[in-house]
């Protein structure tokens, strides 16, 4: 016979959950967050990525422009899902050990947060502007090269993605370590290139560099976090089960890039 009656309440394990997820994922310097699905029926999304072609013509006085800018699209679809992680505990077990549930708590909030950041980068390996660099290994002046093909005027907000071979290579290049005037000597680490911030992921492929912004990825919630519990009241059984529902998807690459070895 199951009941409702629960240990703990729903809403501590939910804000802690959804907490820890959230600082795992480190979700708010990443992507944004988008709730504009709350509100609205349907559990698909369609992802508009635009393209503006146009040319800038010196022209004399009373003439035209011989040439039109036009906008063009290319649609995406991405369906909602449902992100469930759900654990078991016994009575017993927490009467034992008190510290059961945080652990299983902070183990679940970490497999879900696992699973977002692995579809995130899903999402950033679809950027559309790549750069390909010819050395051994990525170089500062890649860095810069890269950052001059998206010609951004303003960089604020944009920052880079790189795993540990990247981390690396840029750690003992001289052009680097040049541009931080020794302070990298003393340091032996860095926050910063080309004055971007700098993310560090296992997640970032082989000789594979990610530079974009917070504006490029975003996660659509469809319904808020929640938690619901089940209690067989014989066996002592106790059933969580948390879940989220939204997408991830790449809406606007036009301020990211792919920077990568080339073949």
């Amino acid at each position: 016979m199951a009941s409702n009656n629960t240990v703990f309440a729903n809403e501590i394990i939910e804000n802690k959950m959804t907490e820890l997820m959230n600082t795992y994922l480190n979700i708010h310097s990443l992507l944004t967050v988008d709730d504009s699905l709350v509100e609205s029926a349907g559990l698909r999304k369609t992802i508009n990525k635009y393209t503006y072609n146009g040319k800038v013509e010196n022209l004399a006085k009373g003439a035209a422009n011989t040439t039109k800018g036009s906008v063009s699209f290319v649609p995406a679809h991405y369906d909602v899902k449902r992100y469930q992680q759900t654990f078991l505990y016994n009575d017993i077990d927490v009467l034992t050990d008190p510290y059961l549930l945080d652990v299983a708590v902070k183990g679940a909030a970490a497999v879900m947060a696992n699973q977002i950041a692995d579809e995130y980068f899903t999402e950033l390996a679809k950027i559309t502007n790549t750069y390909n660099y010819t050395g051994e290994t990525i170089a500062y002046n890649d860095i810069v090269d890269a950052l001059s093909e998206i010609d951004r005027e303003i960089e604020t907000g944009m920052f880079i993605v790189m795993g540990a071979s990247g981390r690396n290579a840029i750690r003992k290049d001289p052009d680097f370590i040049a541009s931080r005037q020794g302070e990298i000597l003393y340091t032996g680490q860095f926050g910063t290139i080309c004055g971007l911030p700098v993310v560090y992921s296992k997640k970032v492929p082989e000789n594979t560099v990610y530079i974009t912004n917070k504006e490029a990825v975003r996660f659509f919630v469809k319904r808020q976090a929640t938690v619901e519990q089940d209690k067989d009241i014989e066996t002592k059984e106790n059933t969580v089960v948390y879940e989220r529902h939204g997408l991830i998807a790449l809406v606007d690459d036009t301020a990211s890039i792919i920077v990568s070895k080339s073949a």
